[in-house]
C-alpha cells in the first residue's frame, strides 16, 4: 500500500495549489520542498501579474475587496483570495549606457499589477494547510523509480534518506527541474544554451527621479564594461523601494558584481546614495524548450518544471489547480494526463508555436539588435514624441513588438531600420540570434 496518493516535488505557486487542492477534495497528498519554511519566497520574484487582460489564454478578473484582493480564473475555473491589495502601474522605461531612456504610458488600464511574493507564498500555505495538506521542508530530492504501482520516491532529510512510495507524482521543481533531469525527461528538450544565475535586492530609499514604472537597464557602460541587465520593478511596500533583478551569465559572481557595481558605481549611483538593501533572492535560469508532453508514465510536470522561460506566478498557480484535477483523475483510471498535456498547449503558446518562444526572448535581449548608436537614436525619437496610450499589452510575449511597433512609427526613422525592426517582429528563435550576433559584431 502506497504511504500516499500522490507526492508533490516542489512547493513554489504550482506545487502549493496542487497540495491544498488535492487535500480539499480529499486525496492523501505530500509536499516535499528543500526550502525549511515554506510561508516565504526566497526565489527571485519581480511582483508583476497580468490582470484583467488575456495572458496565456486566461482572464484573471481582480476584484478588490477592502485589504485583499479576488482573483477570478474566469478560463480555468478557480478563484482564490491575494491577501492585499495590488496596485496598477502605468509607465514602462529602459535606458542604454548612455543615460539616454525610452518611456511608454497608458492611461486607462496599467501594464500589470504588482504584488508582494511572500504574501502569496503565505496565502497558498495556510490555505494548503487548514484543507489537510502535508509537507516535508528541509528535504532534498534524490531520485525517482517508476513502479507499476506508483511511484518511489528518495528524499534527504536531517542527513538520512528516506524513501516514500505514492500512486502518482507531480513534478513542481521549477526551471532547473531535479526530476526531469533524473526521469530523462529533458532528453528531448531543446538547450538554448542560456543559463545564468539571477540576484534580486530590494531596496528602499531609492531617489528616482522618473514616475512610478519599470525600468529595464542595460550596455557595458552601466555595468563597468560588464555584460548583463538589470530590471527595476516598483515594489508593493511603497515609493521609493523597488525590487531589482539582474540578467547574467555564468559565473554566480557575475551577478552580484553587476547590481553592487550598478548601485554603487554606475552612471545611476546617485539614485542609490542612501539606499538601503531590505530583503534579497536568487534563482538559476535555464532556457530549454518546453515539453510537448508533460508526462511520464505516474509523473506529470507541471508550471516551470515543464516550461520555455518561466509561468510566472499567476499562471504557475493555474497549473498547480489544473494538474491537482487531472492527477485526481489518473487515480480514478481516467486519462487525466492525456487531458492535461492538451491544457497546457492549448494555454502556453510556445508548446504549439515556436515563435512565442523568440517573442519571450526578444523581451530580454532587445538592446543586442541594436548598436549603441542606433538605439540613441530611436530613444531621442521617442522622447520627442512621447508615446501614451490608453491602455497597451505588455506581456513578456507581446510587449517587444508593441514597442517595435512605437519606433517604426516615429518620424524620421530610416527605412533600413525600420525594416530591421519589421524582420525583428517576425523572426524565430534561430532569426532572433543570427540577428543578435550579427549587430554585436557591427558595434
Amino acid at each position: 500500500m502506497a504511504d500516499y496518493d500522490v507526492i508533490v516535488i516542489g512547493c513554489g505557486p504550482a506545487g502549493m495549489m496542487a497540495c491544498g487542492e488535492l487535500a480539499k477534495r480529499g486525496v492523501k497528498v505530500l509536499g516535499i520542498d528543500k526550502k525549511p519554511l515554506l510561508d516565504i519566497n526566497i526565489r527571485t520574484a519581480s511582483g508583476y501579474c497580468f490582470l484583467d487582460q488575456n495572458f496565456n489564454a486566461e482572464h484573471i478578473k481582480r476584484t478588490p475587496k477592502g485589504d485583499k484582493t479576488l482573483l477570478e480564473y474566469t478560463d480555468t475555473g478557480f478563484e482564490l483570495v491575494y491577501g492585499d491589495k495590488m496596485e496598477g502601474i502605468y509607465h514602462s522605461y529602459m535606458f542604454s549606457d548612455t543615460k539616454k531612456h525610452w518611456k511608454v504610458t497608458v492611461t486607462d488600464k496599467p501594464f500589470y499589477h504588482i504584488f508582494n511574493p511572500h504574501q502569496c507564498h503565505k496565502d497558498r500555505y495556510t490555505w494548503a494547510k487548514k484543507q489537510g495538506a502535508e509537507f516535508m521542508p528541509a528535504t532534498l530530492f534524490r531520485n525517482v523509480k517508476q513502479t507499476p504501482e506508483g511511484v518511489e520516491v528518495k528524499v534527504r532529510r536531517d542527513g538520512q534518506d528516506i524513501y516514500l512510495t505514492a500512486k502518482k507524482l507531480l513534478a513542481a521543481d521549477g526551471l532547473t527541474s531535479k526530476v526531469a533531469k533524473v526521469t530523462g525527461k529533458n532528453a528531448d528538450r531543446t538547450d538554448f544554451g542560456m543559463k545564468g544565475p539571477t540576484i534580486e535586492y530590494e531596496v528602499k530609499n531609492v531617489d528616482c527621479p522618473y514616475e512610478r514604472g519599470d525600468m529595464f537597464f542595460f550596455g557595458a557602460g552601466n555595468f563597468g564594461g560588464r555584460a548583463g541587465g538589470i530590471i527595476m520593478v516598483p515594489s508593493c511596500h511603497g515609493e521609493g523601494i523597488f525590487r531589482m533583478e539582474t540578467m547574467s551569465m555564468l559565473p554566480a559572481s557575475t551577478a552580484e558584481d553587476l547590481i553592487e557595481y550598478f548601485t554603487k558605481e554606475g552612471p545611476f549611483a546617485g539614485w542609490f546614495k542612501n539606499s538601503e538593501v531590505i530583503e534579497t533572492s536568487g534563482v538559476v535560469i535555464e532556457f530549454l524548450g518546453p515539453m510537448i508532453i508533460p508526462q511520464k508514465q505516474h509523473i506529470l510536470f507541471i508550471g516551470d518544471s515543464a516550461a520555455y522561460g518561466e509561468c510566472l506566478y499567476q499562471s504557475a498557480v493555474m497549473c498547480g489547480y489544473r494538474g491537482a484535477e487531472c492527477v485526481i483523475k489518473e487515480l480514478k483510471g481516467e486519462k487525466g494526463y492525456d487531458e492535461y498535456t492538451e491544457w497546457w498547449a492549448d494555454h502556453f503558446d510556445w508548446v504549439r508555436n515556436p515563435k512565442a518562444m523568440a517573442d519571450y526572448t526578444k523581451r530580454v535581449m532587445f538592446p543586442r539588435f541594436f548598436t549603441v548608436k542606433e538605439l540613441d537614436f530611436l530613444f531621442d525619437k521617442a522622447m520627442e514624441n512621447p508615446i501614451v496610450m490608453k491602455e497597451a499589452e505588455a506581456s513578456p510575449y507581446t510587449f517587444s513588438t508593441m514597442m517595435l511597433e512605437s519606433f517604426i512609427s516615429l518620424p524620421g526613422v530610416p527605412e533600413d531600420l525600420k525594416e530591421r525592426m519589421r524582420q525583428l517582429i517576425d523572426a524565430d528563435m534561430a532569426q532572433v540570434a543570427a540577428m543578435a550576433g550579427k549587430v554585436q559584431k557591427a558595434s
